[in-house]
């Protein structure tokens, strides 16, 4: 597409955000790599249409609406015929994270040995199978979505408690092999002597430009990633339109038109999803931490308080013990947040998009369990 038509489609499509959280064109791109390749034929219809948008400086996930709308109606058609599908597709990704930890392994023991030509092709191998992941991971995110939407049956129980475990402990799944590309990136560096940090190249490059790269087929590595970090960039995975998009007008369009729209959500009230209302409105003060990185500095004053985040993690759960609620910007009822909060009966709100950009550290608010909303006491 040209830029007047590129323009033209995203403005007549309908969007919403998905995770604001700091976003590595690599993992991202890798695992859109494989719902383009994989989903239809495990699913029976591809994905809906995403993007990787700049908004206040920040790579956000935008998601074709109309599009999820009917990718979630065939999940949810096949799981409230079969709820054992769900617990199939998780069995199955299991073994691929058994997979891609013994490849992992190969990528390490490569790099220790100094061997860069097997340390690329067992990068190369772990990559794809992460790839694969990609697909997995919307299929059973769809899955479990719809049947949690329906409620817990005793048909459904052991099932549902299955599809938790796995949400609780995918992402650090996802760390553990993060750290392993880490260690290949740091040596593949040295080897290649570029000056980007292993951590720059995992952030702006993408799945594709790093096979590249390692091939000897993409020249001016440090150049390219001097350029989004200090430019920006937006990631289209468009059905007819995939790629980084470098040009500095074309970004700055793209991102102007969702900003708009995050402005105008910002200036809503605070309202999300109920996923655990426990006994009644909550009262409080809140405490808000962006990322995982500020709750040795603030656990302290956790306790006995209101918790406002961005989304929850496994890292998470060690400081929620005396928390009062939770709200958090992303996630819907099958969050990593909804299920720990149902787990611990902390009463949690979960999507309210823009809860940690309207309440500050301090504040006293009324966090309504029935309506899913969060207001603040003047």
């Amino acid at each position: 597409m040209t830029s007047p038509e590129l323009l033209a489609y995203i403005k007549s499509q309908k969007w919403f955000f998905g995770v604001r959280a700091d976003a590595s064109i690599l993992f991202y791109s890798a695992k859109q790599d494989g719902v383009r390749r994989h989903v239809k034929e495990l699913h029976g219809l591809d994905f809906a249409e995403t993007m990787l948008v700049p908004v206040a400086c920040q790579p956000v996930r935008a998601i074709n609406v109309e599009q999820a709308k009917a990718f979630h109606e065939v999940s949810k058609k096949s799981v409230l015929e079969n709820p054992q599908i769900l617990q199939d597709r998780i069995k199955e990704n299991d073994k691929l994270w058994v997979r891609i930890a013994r490849e992992c392994e190969a990528v390490d023991r490569a790099v220790k040995a100094g061997d860069e030509s097997a340390a690329i092709e067992a990068y190369k191998t772990a990559a794809e199978s992460y790839s694969l992941h990609g697909a997995h991971f919307i299929i059973i995110f769809s899955l479990g979505l719809k049947l949690t939407e329906a409620g817990v049956t005793p048909e459904t129980k052991d099932v549902l408690a299955v599809h938790d475990v796995w949400r609780n402990t995918v992402a650090l799944k996802e760390e553990l092999m993060g750290e392993s590309w880490y260690d290949f990136f740091v040596f593949i560096a040295d080897r290649r002597k570029v000056q980007s940090s292993a951590l720059d190249l995992m952030r702006y490059l993408s799945f594709s430009e790093v096979f590249a790269w390692l091939d000897g087929n993409l020249d001016g590595v440090d150049a390219l990633v001097d350029s989004r970090k200090s430019r920006g960039f937006v990631y289209l995975d468009l059905r007819d339109d995939r790629r980084v998009i470098d040009e500095l007008e074309l970004i700055d369009a793209i991102s102007n038109q969702f900003t708009e729209q995050e402005e105008k959500t910002e200036a809503q009230e605070v309202k999300g999803q109920v996923a655990f209302a426990g006994q009644g409105n909550v009262v409080g003060q809140v405490v808000v931490v962006k990322n995982k990185e500020e709750l040795p500095s603030k656990s302290g004053s956790l306790d006995g308080k209101i918790l406002v985040t961005v989304q929850t993690t496994p890292h998470f759960i060690p400081y929620l013990k005396g928390v009062k609620a939770i709200i958090t910007d992303e996630g819907g009822i099958t969050c990593h947040a909804a299920i720990v909060s149902r787990e611990m009966e902390i009463p949690c709100i979960v999507g309210t998009k823009n809860a940690t950009s309207v309440l500050d550290d301090g504040d006293d608010v009324e966090v309504d369990t029935e309506k899913g909303e969060v207001r603040k006491i003047q």
